[in-house]
């Protein structure tokens, strides 16, 4: 189930925001089953969609030439300081940081 929701949340953030409630309804279910078949396998929604956001975070950074702000936006994040946080809890330092240290 956990790799069936990632994937769906890949998709979704490519068309824009990701919600708990457009999954679930992909999947023929409700947020409540989900999240209780999510249990079951030890994971929780937020925890797959932080997963997949880290993820293309990475993939997102290497091309140098996309503005932080334009990434922040494509992984569903407010603005950019929300995404700012959230990567320096994911990796210790921040996007900028990440991008001048792993590509310059």
């Amino acid at each position: 189930m956990g790799v069936r929701v990632r994937g769906l949340i890949a998709a979704q953030l490519d068309r824009g925001r990701v919600g708990v409630e457009a999954v679930a309804a992909q999947l023929h279910m409700s947020r409540y089953t989900l999240h209780k078949k999510l249990r079951r396998e030890g994971v929780t929604f937020a925890r797959l969609l932080e997963d997949v956001r880290r993820k293309q975070a990475l993939t997102y950074l290497q091309d140098k030439t996309k503005p932080l702000v334009e990434i922040a936006e494509q992984l569903g994040f407010s603005e950019l300081s929300a995404f700012s946080r959230a990567f320096k809890r994911w990796m210790g330092k921040s996007p900028a940081e990440y991008r001048a240290l792993r590509y310059s």
